[in-house]
């Protein structure tokens, strides 16, 4: 066969190993192919000998017909998804040529390739030879040459080729040219040398901990058989051919053609594989058959790579068998990892040791994978890659398992960030994966790059949709799933109803032969339409016409459609309160202006605020119509009401000792600092975080952007919760759990919201009751701690006393004039009653909370204050008061020590006052000028009045895009008004007493200062 010598593991040739065990064991089978194109279903063993038989017979080919040569030259082949291309590789690395094994890419792509390349030579099988055409169109004086078929290749004449050269001769000779994916662009050559491949070779021997498994394939047996799915063009299906050669694990290879499920479950079925290695997109289509999925459960692995794969897919698939997340790259070979312990965390790597793997932090949480060049770089396929490099940063981004140390899910590319045009950074990839889950959608890329808003762009699954059916059909079908992938995706980076576009079918997305979708070249296919998406304002996407005459049934229909459709929102009946499943500001903004148009000329956002339902909101748009205008209840009658509701039936039981901690609402800025302070408490065992999503993964960036000990985590637990639900949402079983070990509730969840009537926090007044429940149930009886706030005291006036007290008030007139004072007021008597029923608690009124005093973190740049900053910045003035607000500010780090702090004290003083009042404002005040010099040494602005910085802003009538994302503060102009009316602003001081008792931090706090606005002013960069 012409074998010169047999090298050592890691000093072999491809070419040298086949034709060594075609000597040594020629019956062997190498893989099982299909018996011809005309019989794709029928499959027949090619064995070591009939192989290196073939690959002889290619070489001779070669050297008649291309001559030899003595110097590298490029050959390229284009070629029928068969074993010609490992046939063609291996002739190709006995005669000197290197090979390059071009894709099905677009015929300019492939000019390209062949120009970076240096290739004026390419060989092609007959079913490319009108591609082959075409580039030769593009590209005069490219020499192209039709190889044989198979059988010609098998059954034609030939003699052993010589190959007798030695592994340091041909170490770093290229052995095959591959490529990028070309994900954001073209594709780029990347050249591939023997000492890589020998590096592939040895790494199937590198120990690995014992009792783990291995994450590559290359660990598998000759006994197994493994289906390949994969374009071999591609590293990963390459793979294939370089276990069979080197550690003689057999492979099936399907014929070349589009495989159905019905298809691969019939080839499991037949040949029995023990092993498959699979594209995501393949699992996913799989997934929807019974029947394929019932062959997958007789597989015994199931490597998967090339991207991500939707979580409620790979749930699905780990049930039946085992489920590997297989990585590799092109230029790095497969990375060698280990199987997580336990099958739930499929989705997630654990990096071997010894493969010389680092994850380097990243300002958003995030981490990239680099791999350091270690004692023996030989051995390390990047290194004979790039052998100038002592490390390699691969761009591949990941996130940290939340309480399990070690284990990595892939996140994205460092390329697949959006900065959308207000600098918010995000990675959509998980958002889209979220959403290719619904069976309508083929393929989603979320768009948004220097936009102020995210748009998506979605391309349907064409066997089940017709093109020719409503677009609006589409977007309603899809939008519950959008509505699932919003919820994973920061406030900034959601996709709004009317910001949908759909593809064409006769412009599919690119893609690259892994699956992965080209988002760079994808875009700019659809240039025009993303445009369109942004053309037109939010309100002219809805034209509505009010019917006439206008009853209040007709108003209320179409009030209810007006919603639905600018929100995305399901059918509301009357009495809902859209704030309570998510409506928001922005929208509220968006549905004023759509009123407006459609003739309701003095409609403001504060009106619509003030009638949340579509029952209200009708009502109080019918007395518009007939020029009646109605305040409603009377917040006396709301407050009764309410309380009534949600303090009946609350029994008299004994007081309990209470030990450890549940924490509502981890993921704020507040939350993350509380939830810190607890971990760091040794006498915390364990703390329940409750949430409305899984956000174990958000929580450890936020740990990390704010410069908090991550490892912490390990104490927490995660929960997704539904407070407001019975048993707060979760199992019985994890209910139970926390019955029987929870010492300490402390609710900080609160939906922050100044402008929603009362009845709008019903669903927070109804989880404050459902928490208090589970004290009632709890073995410990759980000391409840509420954080209210100031608002709930801010209707105080001097004739209620000289300062406000740390008290219980029964009256609600003490409380401002808005739904989110009224609403805490009400939780704070339900929190008095529930005390006289034995349920020990504590409430804290919580004042302004600012920014935190470390470099690390940021004061939430959309909130009041920052948004003052970056609006001063863009009108160049600045208000040189804040109206009647004081500066009596708290740092959100500090803040968090104190609350821990009282919770600390009142272990100890529960059982003298079982409900107690402190009163969380810093004591010591700041005059506001006081806090301007930094803003002066960055910015150019000119101090001037409140009112005149406000009517600064109301000059500008129908804000654009770009004036809301300069000036922010023209969302919240009502807020600011209120400030210069002095609403909200207490006449007298409010008392910290108690609360510098229980909290040292508060006994020597001191006041805002100008060095901290500096801090706050670089954080936001504005």
């Amino acid at each position: 066969m012409g074998v010169e010598n047999t090298e050592p593991i890691g000093r072999r040739f491809m070419a040298q190993a086949i034709d060594h065990i075609a000597e040594l064991d020629p019956d062997r089978r190498f893989c099982i192919i299909p018996k011809g194109p005309d019989r794709p279903d029928s499959f027949s063993d090619l064995t070591f000998e009939r192989l290196a038989h073939a690959v002889n017979h290619m070489c001779w080919w070669i050297e008649e017909r291309l001559g030899s040569t003595s110097s590298p030259v490029t050959l390229a082949y284009l070629g029928a998804h068969d074993i010609r291309y490992l046939i063609m590789v291996m002739a190709c690395n006995k005669t000197g040529y290197q090979a390059s094994g071009n894709r099905k890419y677009q015929s300019k792509a492939q000019v390209r390739l062949l120009e970076m390349t240096g290739c004026r030579k390419v060989a092609y099988s007959v079913e490319r030879k009108q591609t082959v055409d075409k580039i030769q169109e593009l590209f005069p004086g490219l020499q192209s040459i039709q190889i044989p078929s198979l059988y010609e290749m098998f059954e034609g004449n030939s003699s052993p080729y010589p190959f007798s050269k030695n592994f340091d001769e041909l170490k770093n000779e290229v052995a095959f040219i591959g490529h990028s994916s070309g994900t954001t662009g073209f594709p780029k050559p990347i050249r591939l040398t023997f000492g890589f491949f020998a590096a592939l070779d040895h790494g199937a021997y590198v120990p690995i901990p014992p009792g783990r498994t291995a994450g590559v394939p290359d660990r598998l047996t000759p006994s197994d058989l493994i289906l390949a799915t994969t374009p071999f063009f591609h590293l990963m299906g390459f793979t294939v051919f370089v276990m069979a050669a080197f550690h003689r694990i057999p492979c099936v290879i399907l014929p070349d053609r589009p495989v159905s499920n019905e298809f691969l479950s019939s080839v499991i079925d037949s040949l029995k594989p023990t092993a498959a290695l699979v594209a995501p997109c393949i699992l996913e289509d799989m997934s929807t058959s019974p029947k394929a999925m019932e062959a997958l459960s007789t597989l015994r692995h199931v490597y998967y790579g090339g991207g991500p794969l939707a979580s409620e897919i790979g749930n699905k698939i780990c049930q039946r068998t085992k489920l590997i997340n297989f990585i590799g790259m092109t230029e790095a070979g497969y990375v060698l990892s280990l199987v997580p312990q336990e099958k739930e965390d499929w989705s997630y790597f654990e990096w071997s040791p010894s493969f010389g793997i680092k994850m380097e932090p990243m300002d958003d949480g995030r981490s990239e994978m680099v791999i350091h060049r270690n004692e023996k770089p030989d051995l390390q396929p990047i290194f004979n890659t790039f052998p100038e490099l002592d490390e390699y940063h691969t761009k591949d981004v990941y996130t940290p398992h939340p309480t399990k140390p070690g284990l990595w899910k892939f996140h994205g590319r460092i390329d697949d960030v959006i900065v959308l045009s207000n600098g918010q950074k995000f990675n959509p990839v998980t958002m889209e994966k979220v959403i290719e889950g619904h069976p309508l959608v083929s393929r989603a890329v979320v768009v948004g790059l220097a936009r102020f808003q995210t748009g998506l762009l979605v391309e349907p699954n064409w066997n089940l949709w017709d093109e020719s059916s409503p677009k609006n059909q589409f977007i309603d079908e899809i939008w519950p799933k959008v509505r699932e992938a919003n919820t994973i995706s920061p406030a900034y980076g959601r996709v709004m109803k009317n910001r949908i576009g759909l593809a064409s079918r006769s412009k599919p997305f690119s893609t690259t032969p892994k699956g992965s979708t080209q988002r760079r070249l994808v875009t700019d296919c659809y240039e025009e339409e993303i445009d369109k998406l942004y053309t037109n304002p939010a309100d002219q996407a809805f034209d509505y016409v009010f019917p006439k005459p206008a009853n209040l049934d007709r108003i209320t229909e179409s009030v209810r459609e007006i919603i639905c459709d600018s929100t995305g929102l399901p059918t509301l009946a009357d009495e809902t309160d859209f704030y309570s499943v998510g409506f928001d500001s922005l929208q509220t903004f968006q549905l004023s202006i759509i009123l407006t148009r459609t003739g309701f000329t003095t409609l403001t956002p504060q009106m619509i605020y003030a009638h949340p339902t579509v029952g209200k909101l009708s009502n109080f748009l019918f007395a518009l119509l007939n020029g009646v205008e109605s305040n409603g209840i009377c917040r006396s009658e709301n407050v009764s009401s309410l309380l009534s509701k949600y303090t009946a039936g609350l029994p008299d039981l004994e007081a309990t000792k209470t030990h450890s901690v549940i924490l509502t609402g981890s993921t704020g800025s507040l939350g993350t600092y509380l939830l810190h302070r607890l971990l760091s408490d040794e006498s915390v065992a364990k703390v329940y975080c409750l949430n409305r999503s899984d956000v174990g993964e958000r929580q450890v960036e936020s740990f990390k952007h704010k410069g908090l000990k991550t490892e912490l985590l390990e104490k927490a637990e995660f929960l997704t919760a539904s407070l407001s639900k019975e048993r707060l949402g979760l199992e019985k079983e994890k209910y139970n759990e926390l019955i029987y070990t929870v010492d300490t509730i402390v609710h900080n969840s609160w939906r922050m919201d100044f402008n929603i009537s009362l009845h709008s926090f019903e669903d927070q007044i109804q989880s404050v009751r459902r928490l208090i429940d589970f004290s009632l149930q709890s073995v410990r009886r759980a000391h409840f701690y509420f954080n209210s706030s100031i608002g709930a005291i801010g209707g105080w006036t001097l004739a209620d006393g000289p300062s406000v007290p740390e008290e219980l008030f029964d009256s609600c007139e003490v409380t401002l004039n808005q739904g989110y004072g009224q609403a805490k007021h009400v939780c704070e008597r339900i929190c008095h009653a529930a005390s006289r029923a034995g349920v020990p608690t504590t409430i804290l009124r919580l004042g302004q909370i600012a920014g935190p005093t470390t470099e690390e973190g940021a004061w939430n740049s959309t909130e009041w204050l920052p948004s003052i900053v970056a609006t001063s910045k863009s009108i160049a003035k600045i208000p040189k008061t804040l109206g009647s607000m004081s500066v009596d500010w708290i740092p959100v780090d500090t803040l968090a020590t104190i609350i821990i702090e009282i919770v600390e004290s009142r272990r100890t003083t529960e059982a003298e006052s079982r409900c107690s009042v402190f009163h969380l404002v810093n004591p010591l005040t700041t005059p506001w000028e006081s806090l301007l010099t930094p803003l002066h040494e960055r910015y150019a602005v000119q101090r001037v009045s409140m009112e005149e910085w406000i009517e600064e802003l109301e000059k500008i009538q129908n804000p654009s895009d770009q004036d809301m994302l300069e000036k922010p503060a023209l969302k919240l102009l009502p807020f600011y008004k209120s400030l210069v009316e002095g609403e909200g602003a207490l006449s007298v001081p409010i008392c910290v007493r108690r609360a510098r008792e229980a909290s040292k931090t508060m006994q020597s706090i001191g006041p805002i200062s100008a060095n901290l606005m500096a801090t706050w002013i670089d954080q936001w960069q504005f």
